[in-house]
């Protein structure tokens, strides 16, 4: 059975990452920054976590330069977006993937390192593939991260495609919050995901 499932993971990725070389496919990879506008998300003194994702998801968009990886931004300024507005708009975009970029927030200062999220009770095969993808990228580079989680998000569980929450850092930490409002760090970070889709 788990070499079976091996099999299926193995195959779902080969998929993705290569097309038929004399007849390449694009691949449409939605990038969801966070909050935007009056929604601020996770705040720490000045520092804002729309703001961060916002550059995160900017930076990934550049450094993204395989051809074949088509990557939209879904907010592209500093503008409210509710969570259906999100859910319809990634929909009629009908994206191979989703990634949605936050920054996590605990009252534990100690706290800290990359979290991803898959749809509780929606464990599909594909976002379970990416949102491992994802995390093995920062692991190479030794970032302290989890094992992929499943959480009950909006967004996850009502989005009809592969899609996964990548929690980039604690802004409540403050080596994390110090990485996460660096041109350096933001870049890192998006190098990573980057990389994952390859």
């Amino acid at each position: 059975m788990k070499f079976f499932c091996f099999l299926v993971v193995l195959c779902v990725g080969f998929n993705f990452a290569t097309a038929d070389p004399t007849n390449p496919t694009k691949i449409k990879v939605v990038i969801d920054a966070g909050h935007g506008g009056s929604d601020t998300g996770a705040q720490s003194n000045s520092i804002l976590e729309k703001q961060i994702v916002a550059d995160v998801s900017s930076q990934l968009k550049e450094l993204c330069t395989d051809k074949n990886i088509e990557i939209i931004l879904l907010r592209t300024g500093d503008e409210f977006m509710s969570l259906q507005d999100r859910v319809d708009k990634i929909q009629s975009l009908s994206p191979d993937l989703v990634i949605s970029l936050h920054a996590n927030y605990s009252k534990n200062r100690e706290r800290n390192g990359v979290e991803v999220f898959v749809a509780e009770n929606d464990f599909t095969m594909e976002s379970s593939y990416f949102g491992t993808k994802i995390l093995e990228s920062f692991k190479r580079k030794y970032f302290k991260t989890s094992a992929l989680q499943s959480a009950n998000f909006f967004l996850l569980k009502n989005l009809n495609c592969p899609a996964v929450t990548i929690e980039l850092g604690f802004l409540s930490n403050a080596e994390d919050m110090k990485y996460l409002n660096s041109e350096f760090g933001q870049k890192f970070l998006a190098q990573q995901i980057v990389s994952s889709l390859d």
